[in-house]
């Protein structure tokens, strides 16, 4: 199986950021954006590697390129039932899958954590204008309470896209909370920002 093309595991979504910019300030389309994703570092794609399936200009910096790139799986055969060990993306070099998951496990952690940053933040403003923190019985009515008029996108989930926790532990502190990679809240692996105001 190493080698083959699949279509079904590798298809990423690559969201570029300033991409006009890299472009020098044209649209991105088709072309430009294989280029773009051939000439990342350490020659990981070639131009073999990647079919490009769709460009989306989502903003004047921003566009979500759809592909499909060459992955390759290391496969071993464990009490009788085939399980992925490894894995290769275009000219890469072999990953542990533990590693890889480990690796992506990471980065959405860091991104929950700016997007809990972002609603304290709109917290902070809340309290500002109003004298006090809001009322809310979970975090979909906390969350309604600061979108729009504190925060510009309504946060509601995680980077693991799973619903965030906010829970009033006294009157005047609250509690940000993702279940982390687990999915489960009360494990070592969650993400908490508490934010607790002076009276």
């Amino acid at each position: 199986m190493p080698g083959n093309r699949s279509r079904c595991a590798a298809l990423l979504i690559l969201m570029l950021w300033g991409v006009t910019t890299a472009c020098g300030g044209r649209a991105v389309n088709r072309s430009s954006a294989q280029k773009l994703l051939v000439s990342l570092p350490a020659g990981i794609l070639e131009k073999e590697d990647v079919e490009i399936l769709s460009v989306s200009q989502t903003g004047g910096r921003d566009a979500i390129i759809e592909t499909s790139v060459r992955t390759a799986f290391k496969i071993e055969k464990v009490k009788g039932e085939w399980v992925v060990r490894e894995i290769r993306v275009g000219n890469s070099q072999w990953e542990r899958i533990e590693d890889f998951e480990a690796a992506l496990d990471r980065s959405k952690a860091e991104r929950t954590r700016i997007a809990l940053g972002e609603v304290a933040a709109a917290l902070d403003r809340y309290r500002e204008k109003n004298g006090r923190i809001p009322e809310f019985r979970d975090y979909v009515s906390l969350s309604d309470q600061l979108h729009p008029g504190y925060q510009e996108s309504a946060i509601r989930l995680d980077a693991w896209r799973r619903p965030l926790g906010a829970f009033r532990q006294d009157e005047r502190t609250i509690r940000l909370i993702s279940a982390g990679a687990d999915a489960r809240f009360d494990t070592p692996d969650d993400i908490v920002l508490i934010r607790a105001y002076p009276r």
